[in-house]
């Protein structure tokens, strides 16, 4: 299900901006990317992804828990398992402080904007931990630029089962989050 959602992620984005992946084991992964500007939109469409298809193929609620560093991989090697850098640092120090509530975690190396960071997340943790499997299907639709048109076309639905949706999910509320990110990390 991890792969599977990198895949779909990675399917529509640009060659840049895909995500470089591997799975550690069944329940861990390393990813990285390039692009810190788009990174936690690339984020929040793999755990939308991964809600929605693990939904569908368990039948049970299950969410991905990211810890993302920002920074300088300053020793990259053909498997991520065998590279180093701070990103890397920050991302495994955001882990070991994550509480068991969290899902979502970013750390860089300016501690003011971490400090940002772990308000906001916390709030996405909140919204993150209500999304239903439908709702996390249409927002990961909206986040990869579909309208509320073409994702009720996508889903079959009508278009105010999508409106309904997206509100559920706090899709604005998303958005925000993740242009409040954006501008953090320029």
């Amino acid at each position: 299900m991890i792969r599977n959602s990198f895949k779909r992620v990675n399917s529509i984005l640009d060659i840049e901006d895909k995500f470089e992946y591997e799975i550690i084991r069944m329940d861990e992964f390393l990813a990285k990317t390039s692009n810190p500007g788009t990174v936690i939109s690339r984020i929040m469409m793999l755990m939308s992804a991964y809600r929605s298809i693990s939904g569908a193929e368990l039948g049970i609620k299950t969410e991905l828990i990211v810890s993302v560093g920002i920074g300088p991989v300053e020793y990259m090697q053909h498997q991520l398992r065998e590279s180093d850098g701070s990103a890397f640092r920050l991302a495994i120090n955001g882990l070991n402080r994550l509480k068991r509530s969290q899902r979502i975690i970013i750390s860089t190396e300016d501690e003011n904007i971490t400090d940002e960071f772990k308000v906001t997340c916390g709030f996405m943790d909140i919204l993150i931990r209500e999304w239903s499997d439908e709702q996390a299907e249409a927002l990961f639709l909206k986040l990869t630029g579909n309208n509320q048109v073409q994702i009720s076309e996508k889903l079959g639905i009508s278009q105010p089962a999508v409106n309904r949706r997206l509100k559920a999910a706090h899709s604005d509320t998303t958005e925000r989050f993740i242009k409040r990110t954006v501008r953090l990390l320029s």
